[in-house]
């Protein structure tokens, strides 16, 4: 629905290309882009407006010439020692993993070199390996 309401050209495209009336294309093509350009002068838009309501967490929009301001980099904010699960991985570290660790959920992958993970919900790991 979004996408519909911020991207209107491509559904007045759509739209003519499902009916298959292509006669009406300039005058309502111009009618959307005049549309369009009277929606991105009201700023903020109806989205942002909610947001800043509700007191909402969103991220700033980027402008041109101020994107050198955010140089923070995914590598400065992420966990370098993951603490993971593989297929050679034995019941003693499990135990020590499940013991030391507050995670929700625990990566499991094939070997450590492995880049696939997927996840084990926590509290099912402790669930199967104390037998009940």
């Amino acid at each position: 629905m979004t996408g519909a309401v911020t991207h209107t050209v491509s559904t007045a495209v759509i739209c003519f290309e499902l009916t298959g009336q292509i006669s009406h294309i300039l005058p309502m093509m111009v009618a959307v882009i005049l549309a369009n350009m009277v929606a991105q002068g009201l700023q903020p838009s109806l989205y942002d407006s909610i947001i800043q309501v509700k007191k909402l967490p969103y991220l700033p929009e980027l402008a041109l010439g101020h994107i050198s301001k955010y140089n923070i980099f995914v590598e400065d904010i992420m966990v370098r020692k993951v603490k993971f699960l593989s297929s050679q991985s034995t019941y003693r570290e499990l135990n020590l993993l499940l013991d030391t660790t507050s995670l929700k959920t625990i990566p499991l992958v094939d070997s450590k070199g492995d880049v696939h993970l997927l996840y084990a919900d926590a509290s099912i790991l402790c669930y199967v390996i104390s037998g009940k």
